[in-house]
């Protein structure tokens, strides 16, 4: 799951013109300044990435869930 949650990190610093080293996976997409449009944008990314289907809940609201979600899916 680290290769996981370091693509969405990769994924998530580059949209944000961030560096990685600035994102932790128990950042909330909120506090890293993220909305929803932001978020379901970066989804249809990930989704092409890891191929495939991720559905949000409410739940989901950090780089660490999101990473166990697709770990979830990839089973």
């Amino acid at each position: 799951m680290k290769d996981i949650t370091a693509t969405i990190i990769h994924i998530i610093a580059e949209y944000l013109d961030k560096d990685e080293a600035e994102l932790s996976a128990s950042d909330k997409f909120t506090e890293i300044g993220l909305d929803s449009l932001d978020i379901m944008e970066l989804v249809m990314q990930m989704q092409e990435e890891f191929d495939c289907k991720i559905e949000l809940t409410q739940e989901i609201t950090t780089i660490e869930k999101l990473a166990e979600l697709i770990a979830n899916t990839q089973q």
